[in-house]
C-alpha cells in the first residue's frame, strides 16, 4: 500500500524573484486545513482528550485571572487564605478572611493562662490541656486570641521566659493555626521584656511554619517607650470571603496594650508600671481608625477590641443593680479589678475613643478570673435610671450606642480561681457585616487632604437603626466541652433572657481534676487530696454583703469553707525547723 503524506506539511517555495507565489491568507488556509486534516486523522479517544484538555485550559485561564480558584481550592485544602501586601481595592494590608464555606469567622479567647506560677505549681500541662481540649470542640475557629497574662512572670527568670512561651504556642503551630496576643501585668515583669516575648513569638512561628501562611500576628504597632506605650497594640483587617485575590476589607480587630506590672530590669528591683492605655496609643488608635474609614469611602468598618484589664465601666456597671443573672448571664464573683484605677482621669480617654469608633460591636478583657459576663455599655437615660448612678458620673456616654464588654473565661490552671476553665467563642457572620455597610449611601473617594477634623464628643451622635444591624454571638466553652453563657450581642442585649450559668469547679491536684460541686454553697466543703500544702484567705466587699472565702490545705488534705459574715483569720500551721516552709498563694487583687 502507498505510504499516506496526509500528516505531512510542505510549505511552498519561493518563486525566482523570491516571493512566494501564496498569499498571506492562502498560507493561512493552508496551517488551518493542515491542522484540521492532523486532528481529524487521530483516534477518537486522542481528538476526545484534546478537545478536553482545551476546554478546561481555556475554563482555568479565564478563572485564574480573577483567582478565585485558588482560594477555592486551598479553602477545601482546609486552609484559611491570607491576603498578602498588593492585593485588596482601596485598603492594602495583610490580614485574614472571612470562611468560604459559612461566611463566618470565628475567634477563640484564651485568657490569664499564667503559666509558670509557682503559687500552683505543676499545673502548666493541664492549662495546655485546655487549650487543646477546648480548640477541639471548636473547630471553625480562624484566630485565636492570648489576651493577657500568658506567664506568670515574677516567677521566671529572663532566661526561661521564652520557653514558657513556647508551651503556650506549641499547640498552635502544630496546627498552623493563627494567634495573636495582647499582654497582661502578669507579663510585663522585671524579669521579663513583653517586646522581646513578641519577637520570639514571630521568629518561632516563622521558624516553625516554613513555607506556610503567616500564624503569628502580634506587633508593636506604636513608637514610644516601653514603659508608656507597651507592646502590643496594633490591628488585624479581616477581608470577604470572596473576591478572589481582590477581597474587600470587612472588619476590624483592635489590640490595646494595659500595661501594669513592673518595668524590665533584670537586676534591680520591682519599679511599677501604671495600668491604662497611654494617650500616644488612644491618639494612634483615632487617626488610623479614621483613615482607614476615609479610604472605605468613608464608610466605618465593623470592628472588635481586645485588652487585657476591663474598662472601669465594668465596675461601675457591676455595682449600679442593673446587671441580672438572666441579662447578663455569667459568673460575678467578685470586685472588678480595673484600668487605670486611682489615676486622676482614670480610662476616660479611652473610653471615649471607643464610644465614638462607629461600627465597633464589642470589647474583650480578661484578668478578674471570677468574672466572665457580658454587658452592653448603658446610655445615659438608663445610668439616671439606677440604684447607683452616681457610678457613672464620671463616665463618657454616647445616646445610641451598641457597644458591649465581654470578660472571657480563666483559662489557666495557674492564677486564682476554680471555677471550671475555658475559652470564650466569638463568631461574626460576615452577611451581618454586610447589612451595616449596605445601609452607607455609596459615596465617592475622598482625599486625605479633605480629612475632616475631629469631632467633639457632646456633638457626637450615633445612627441608632444603623448600628442596631450589628451583631455577634458570643459563648464560654468550658474544658469538659460544655456551653456556658451563650449570648447574642444585638440591639436588645440587656433584655433578652437567658438561662443561669452552672458554677461547676475543678481542682487540681496529685495530676487529677477532681469536680468541686456547683456554687460556693454555705457550710463545709468537701476534702480532697493534695500534693502541696497552702493556707490563704481572701475577703470581698459589695457582693450582697461582706463575703469569705477560707481555704486551708494541710497535710495533703484541703478542706474548704463559705461564710457571710466578718472575714475570719486563718493561720498556717508552723513549719517544723527541717521543713521548707509552704508555698505562697497569690490572692487579692494584684491579678
Amino acid at each position: 500500500m502507498a505510504a499516506s503524506f496526509r500528516n505531512t506539511w510542505t510549505p511552498a517555495s519561493p518563486n525566482g524573484n523570491g516571493k512566494r507565489p501564496e498569499t498571506r491568507h492562502h498560507e493561512s488556509l493552508s496551517v488551518l486545513k493542515f491542522a484540521w486534516s492532523t486532528f481529524h486523522s487521530l483516534p477518537t479517544r486522542r481528538k476526545t482528550l484534546l478537545v478536553t484538555t482545551f476546554i478546561l485550559g481555556v475554563f482555568l485561564t479565564t478563572m485564574l485571572k480573577h483567582e478565585s480558584i485558588l482560594w477555592l481550592l486551598a479553602s477545601t485544602a482546609g486552609t484559611t487564605p491570607m491576603v498578602g501586601w498588593g492585593q485588596g481595592t482601596s485598603f492594602d494590608y495583610p490580614g485574614l478572611r472571612f470562611d468560604i464555606h459559612d461566611r463566618k469567622f470565628q475567634i477563640t479567647i484564651f485568657s490569664d493562662l499564667h503559666l509558670g506560677d509557682q503559687a500552683r505549681p505543676g499545673t502548666d500541662n493541664k492549662t495546655i490541656s485546655v487549650m487543646k481540649d477546648v480548640l477541639d470542640a471548636e473547630p471553625g475557629t480562624d484566630l485565636v486570641v492570648l489576651n493577657g497574662d500568658l506567664i506568670s512572670c515574677e516567677y521566671i527568670a529572663p532566661d526561661s521566659a521564652n520557653g514558657m512561651i513556647d508551651k503556650v504556642i506549641d499547640p498552635l503551630l502544630k496546627r498552623k493555626m493563627p494567634f495573636s496576643a495582647t499582654f497582661g501585668n502578669h507579663d510585663m515583669s522585671k524579669t521579663c521584656d513583653t517586646r522581646a516575648v513578641a519577637k520570639h513569638m514571630r521568629e518561632k512561628a516563622n521558624a516553625k511554619v516554613k513555607g506556610h501562611r503567616k500564624v503569628t500576628w502580634t506587633e508593636n504597632a506604636v513608637a514610644g517607650e516601653y514603659h508608656d506605650v507597651g507592646t502590643s497594640n496594633y490591628y488585624i483587617p479581616i477581608y470577604s470571603a470572596g473576591g478572589g485575590g481582590n477581597p474587600k476589607l470587612k472588619m476590624l480587630l483592635w489590640f490595646f496594650d494595659s500595661k501594669g506590672g513592673n518595668r524590665y530590669q533584670p537586676q534591680g528591683v520591682d519599679v511599677p508600671v501604671t495600668d491604662m492605655v497611654d494617650e500616644k496609643v488612644i491618639s494612634w488608635f483615632k487617626l488610623t481608625r479614621d483613615q482607614i474609614r476615609l479610604s472605605n469611602n468613608n464608610i466605618p468598618i465593623p470592628s472588635l477590641a481586645f485588652i487585657h484589664i476591663p474598662p472601669s465601666i465594668t465596675e461601675a456597671f457591676r455595682k449600679s443593680g442593673l446587671r441580672t443573672e438572666q441579662t447578663e448571664p455569667g459568673l460575678n464573683d467578685e470586685i472588678i479589678s480595673v484600668l487605670a484605677d486611682g489615676i486622676p482621669g482614670g480610662d476616660r480617654a479611652f473610653l471615649q475613643a471607643l464610644l465614638e469608633t462607629d461600627g465597633l460591636m464589642a470589647v474583650f478583657s480578661g484578668h478578674d478570673h471570677r468574672i466572665d459576663w457580658c454587658m452592653k455599655y448603658p446610655s445615659s437615660s438608663s445610668t439616671t435610671s439606677s440604684t447607683h448612678s452616681d457610678a457613672f458620673a464620671a463616665m463618657p456616654h454616647v445616646e445610641g450606642s451598641n457597644l458591649h464588654i465581654c470578660f472571657n473565661r480563666h483559662s489557666g490552671y495557674g492564677g486564682y480561681s476554680d471555677f471550671e476553665r475555658g475559652g470564650r467563642h466569638v463568631v461574626v457572620d460576615e452577611d451581618v457585616v454586610d447589612r451595616y455597610l449596605a445601609s452607607y449611601p455609596p459615596r465617592a473617594p475622598r482625599s486625605l487632604r479633605s480629612f475632616p477634623p475631629a469631632r467633639k464628643s457632646k456633638k457626637r451622635k450615633v445612627d441608632v437603626e444603623r448600628e442596631k444591624k450589628l451583631e455577634l454571638q458570643t459563648w464560654i466553652r468550658l474544658e469538659s466541652g460544655g456551653v456556658s453563657g451563650n449570648v447574642s450581642l444585638n440591639a436588645t442585649f440587656g433584655t433578652d433572657l437567658y438561662d443561669e450559668v452552672a458554677r461547676e469547679k475543678t481542682f487540681f491536684a496529685e495530676g487529677k481534676i477532681l469536680d468541686g460541686g456547683g456554687g460556693d454553697g454555705g457550710g463545709n466543703g468537701s476534702m480532697m487530696s493534695v500534693s502541696f500544702e497552702m493556707t490563704a484567705t481572701k475577703s470581698v466587699d459589695g457582693l450582697g454583703g461582706r463575703l469569705t472565702t477560707t481555704t486551708m490545705m494541710m497535710g495533703g488534705v484541703a478542706s474548704s469553707s463559705l461564710s457571710s459574715s466578718t472575714a475570719a483569720a486563718v493561720s498556717s500551721p508552723s513549719p517544723s525547723a527541717n521543713s521548707a516552709p509552704p508555698p505562697r498563694l497569690v490572692w487579692g487583687f494584684a491579678l
